[in-house]
């Protein structure tokens, strides 16, 4: 398989550093170039402190560019660079990607900074595969949304929607790295407020789950009410969820379901199973979960699919009414993995 050369936008933070763990041993992408900060520009990426818990993998030990060069595009075009995944903080991403995008390079971004907008698709591959569209803009959705979305999209297939309660609690990691080495906030001693995740949470809930037509998505109509809040975990979202159907459901027709929301060909990052459900949720065992097995001892730089799953448990149905509990990795699915997954997935889909 031929390993496409990609840029990757973020040399130091949480999701910049997951891509680079996420891309260094992908089958379909080479990591060609890394673009950062002004304070991380100019340093070789070994000498950037490195994040996350695990190891640093062996990455190629490139110079960082700024991201806000205006040579970037024209240094990426004589790398043969066409690829490019965006870790970058929303005020960056907004003319960085843009750029890239007019110089022909096609952009997968995390940021929230084109999320909704007409011309960048934004997409779940399990959940709205229909609103892909030629572009070379795409981007992936809120981290808190991966576990509310995907097991509200397989119930939505059963019947209609009527109205969703949601209320999340928020793993520090989800702010950045900044709080992973704050000890007040790893004592318990953190902010619970998020301003303005359940407005996005909401708005990007309803554009996922809508319809498209002529590359217009009509969003999804429910009604609800989101609560999203931070607690002193250091990774993995949690939602606390009741849905309210237009028709009663059986809980074996849910189980069934959920069991079998999925794409229908193999990716890399692509988990056994997209939904892995359980009696109850444990936080600290079940963060790592390939869709089959939780894992102890992850290497996310050669396992792509551990910690691509979304956990589903506490599940109970009186006829109209569904509670359920539900969970993933906020920078794998809910980031760079899930990032990653959806570029796999426009590359089948678009070649």
């Amino acid at each position: 398989m031929t390993r496409r050369k990609c840029l990757v936008l973020g040399a130091g933070g949480l999701v910049g550093q997951r891509l680079q763990q996420r891309l260094v041993n992908h089958p379909m992408f080479k990591i060609m170039a890394i673009a950062g900060s002004p304070s991380s520009a100019d340093q070789q990426l070994s000498s950037i402190p490195w994040r996350l818990d695990e190891d640093r993998p062996n990455l190629p030990d490139l110079l960082v560019i700024d991201a806000n060069s205006p040579n970037l595009a024209q240094h990426c075009q004589s790398l043969g660079i066409k690829f490019a995944f965006s870790g970058l903080p929303s005020a960056v991403a907004q003319s960085v990607e843009q750029i890239l995008v007019d110089a022909g390079i096609t952009v997968f971004s995390n940021s929230s900074a084109y999320r909704r907008t007409s011309s960048v698709p934004m997409i779940i591959p399990e959940i709205n595969p229909h609103h892909n569209y030629p572009s070379k803009h795409y981007c992936a959705t809120n981290c808190t949304l991966i576990p509310l979305a995907l097991p509200l999209a397989a119930i939505s297939k059963l019947s209609k929607i009527v109205s969703v309660k949601m209320r999340s609690e928020q793993a520090l990691s989800g702010a950045g790295w900044q709080l992973l080495f704050d000890q007040q906030a790893l004592s318990g001693k953190v902010n619970p407020n998020i301003d303005g995740e359940a407005e996005k949470t909401s708005a990007e809930l309803l554009h996922i789950l809508g319809g498209v037509q002529n590359q217009l998505v009509t969003p999804a109509e429910f009604l609800l009410d989101i609560n999203c809040q931070r607690i002193a975990r250091r990774d993995g979202h949690q939602v606390f969820v009741t849905v309210k159907t237009q028709k009663p459901l059986e809980l074996t027709q849910i189980i069934q379901q959920l069991q079998t929301l999925e794409i229908d060909f193999e990716l890399p990052s692509k988990p056994k199973q997209a939904i892995h459900l359980v009696d109850r949720i444990n936080p600290e065992k079940h963060l790592w979960s390939n869709g089959e097995h939780f894992s102890d001892n992850p290497d996310p730089s050669s396992d792509l699919k551990t910690g691509m799953a979304v956990i589903v448990g506490d599940l109970s149905v009186e006829r109209d009414t569904i509670s359920f509990s539900a969970y993933s990795h906020n920078t794998i699915r809910g980031a760079a993995g899930g990032l990653v997954y959806l570029a796999e997935f426009l590359l089948h889909e678009n070649s």
